[in-house]
Parts: structure tokens; sequence; C-alpha cells
């Protein structure tokens, strides 16, 4: 079936905090291979990027300061292996994390370097992304979704973040096995047939079941509700998610973001969905995709002591401070890229 979401009521949403930079293949010296983002050159010598800096610290306070220098970077935040890319090191070893319980009903599956997570709804699973391939939605998601006591043959649907193949690898698999319908925005849908991404057969694409097409639009599965932001910059049809979880039967606000801002337009974007969605929502939980150092440490954390403290878990005013900064930092870079001479 292909066709628009339905609409239902929203129970409560929390935030996967997924922000990735558009220079994977960026070059050391800070000097980007794409001419759509800023140099570092640019970016310390805009007065105006510098301004948008500045306030990002301010916003910080003396509780995000770590994430507000992580993101207020000529590239925005970078995962630990992008790190080791722009260091001439070899590419970091991809190595499968044990499956681990975050919340009550939600759970992370995956590696170091990519990752995807199952929620738990009445009326069955969904999953957020598939990892790399076939072989990962065989060996890693299956095994993993029964370590922790579900059963694969409840997913119901899948919804796939952003057209990357690292994100739909293991849905076409999934999508045959199962019955489940693959949700995605229509752009990314467009983006990822025509890019070939699946031609060698080892992360074939799946069928087109679900296109998300503008902001608002919502998949209720039984007791859960996903509302949906346009996103570009990244890809074409990157997506804000939001959806709620529960944490010792209390329920939080979350998202699963990955924006980039390379140009003006994308910044409204990022400010829509931040100021009409996740703000609203009030957002509350931080997660990342790709995960960076300290979203390893949290989910070791948790399986050493699962009632311990959730690194994940934040309050809604100091979520709100962490989308405020993620903001000012993207129109740092926004406005330095605008400073490029003709």
């Amino acid at each position: 079936m292909r066709g628009r979401v339905f609409v239902g009521f929203a129970v409560a949403v929390f935030t996967t905090g997924l922000w990735q930079t558009s220079l994977g293949a960026q070059r050391g010296g800070g000097a980007p291979e794409r001419d759509d983002v800023p140099t570092e050159k640019q970016f310390a010598e805009s007065p105006e990027a510098q301004k948008h800096v500045a306030a990002a610290m301010a916003i910080a306070k003396t509780d995000l300061q770590a994430e507000a220098k992580a993101n207020c970077t000529f590239t925005g935040p970078r995962r630990p292996s992008l790190v080791r890319q722009l260091q001439g090191l070899p590419p970091e070893p991809q190595a499968e994390i044990p499956p681990t319980k975050i919340f009550d009903n939600f759970y992370y599956y995956g590696f170091n370097t990519v990752g995807g997570w199952a929620l738990t709804t009445s009326a069955g699973i969904v999953l957020l992304d598939t990892l790399n391939s076939t072989a990962d939605a065989q060996n890693v998601i299956e095994p993993a979704l029964k370590k922790v006591g579900l059963d694969p043959a409840q997913i119901k649907y899948i919804i796939i973040q952003h057209g990357h193949a690292d994100h739909f690898g293991g849905a076409q698999y999934l999508q045959q096995k199962y019955g489940a319908k693959v949700v995605m925005a229509a752009a990314d849908w467009d983006f990822m047939e025509k890019s070939g991404r699946g031609r060698d057969g080892t992360r074939p694409i799946p069928r087109r079941d679900i296109e998300i097409t503008h902001n608002g639009e919502k998949l209720t599965v039984g007791d859960t509700t996903f509302t949906f932001a346009m996103t570009p910059g990244h890809t074409p049809g990157s997506l804000a998610i939001f959806f709620p979880i529960k944490q010792r039967g209390q329920q939080h606000m979350a998202s699963l973001l990955s924006l980039t801002t390379p140009t003006r337009k994308d910044l409204v974007a990022l400010q829509t969905a931040v100021n009409d969605y996740a703000k609203p929502m009030k957002v509350a939980v931080r997660f990342a995709s790709h995960l960076q150092g300290e979203h390893m440490e949290w989910l070791a954390a948790l399986r050493a002591n699962p009632n311990g403290p959730n690194g994940y878990l934040y309050s809604e005013d100091r979520f709100a401070r962490y989308l405020d900064i993620m903001v000012e930092c993207s129109a740092a870079r926004v406005a330095a890229l605008e400073s490029k001479a003709p």
C-alpha cells in the first residue's frame, strides 16, 4: 500500500537528538570537499557566525557547555569514525553492541558506528532504521530483538529516518519476511531509488509503502502516535520523528533527528521542527543513531545497571535549551557559508 499516513491521537513524545554532519567525505585541513558547507576559516572569521556561537554558549549555561562546544563548529558534531578519518587514522572497526533496553518500551540494536531502535506498542513493534544490509537484519536485528524478549514476527512498521543505505539496508528483508510497512519521506524514497544504492544486492531497496510529504503527518500504531516534520539537509527527505516512550511507567516526549543546515531554507525547516513540534511536545530525551562517545557510555551504564541514572533523559527545560543550541550552531554555519565570496 502506498499512501499518506493516517491521523490518530498523540500520547506523548521524546526526542532522539540524532545530529549528523554532511561532511562524511570531508578532507583534513579545514577544507570540505563539498561547496555547500563553510570552511573552518570562514566559520571563524564570520562575525555573524560568531554571534550565533556566542548565543549558543550563553544558552548552554554551565550544564550544556560540552554539547554547545561539540555542535558549534564549522562541521557540526562528528561521530568518532569521522574524527578518526579526519586525523588520517584507519576506519573505526565495526563492532556489534549488545542490544540494550533504554526505556520501558524502547531498545537499541546495532553497532558502535550505526544503530537502530525498536519501540513496542499495543499493536506490535515499530523499528526506526534497519542498519546496513540484509545480513545485518538476519544476524543483528532479529537476534537482538529475541535477546531482549521481543518477537520479530510482531514488527508492524519500519520507519526510515533518511534514505542512506546504513539506515534502510535491512528494510526489504524485514518487509518481505514479516509484512511490515516501510515509512519514509517521499523525497527520500525518490532519492534512494535514484541513487542505486541497492544494486549490489546486499542492501536491496524496499517496496515503497508509505510516503511522508509534509509537516504534521501522523502514523498511529495501537496506543502510540508518531508525528513527522520535514528537515531536509542531510538528505532531501530527512525526517524529524516525534513519538512517546515510557520510563518506569511515566511518559516522555521523544524525537529522532538527523539535521544539517547548509542553506537558509534548511535552517528554517529546522527552526520549524524545533519551535512548532519539539518544544510544544515537551521533548525531554536525547538519542543518536550514529553514536557519539557519551552515548556509548550511557548504553554501557544501562546494561550494567538498568535501574540507574539514564543519560538519555533530560529535563524538558534542559532539552529545550539543547534544541536552541542546535539552532544557533546551525545558524552559525549558514551565516559562515553566506559570507563566502562569490
